[in-house]
């Protein structure tokens, strides 16, 4: 019974390390995605940085830097 509990303990501990590994990446997807969002806006060059920083959620900084830099 108490070899079970640990094995338990021990699956707790890897799905969380999993579902927290997973959460990063996800985030860091949407980030990405994001970007590339702002990036093609900036391309058409009919939005102002500020309506890009609005309708990608991206900070205003954020949006100035991708403009200044492609």
């Amino acid at each position: 019974m108490v070899e079970t509990q640990k094995k338990v303990e021990e699956l707790k501990k890897t799905y969380l390390s999993w579902s927290l590994h997973d959460s990063d990446v996800r985030r860091e997807a949407r980030k990405e995605a994001k970007l590339e969002d702002a990036r093609n806006m900036l391309a058409k060059n009919k939005l102002t940085l500020e309506e890009i920083a609005e309708y990608t959620g991206l900070p205003l900084e954020t949006i100035n830097e991708l403009a200044h830099n492609s």
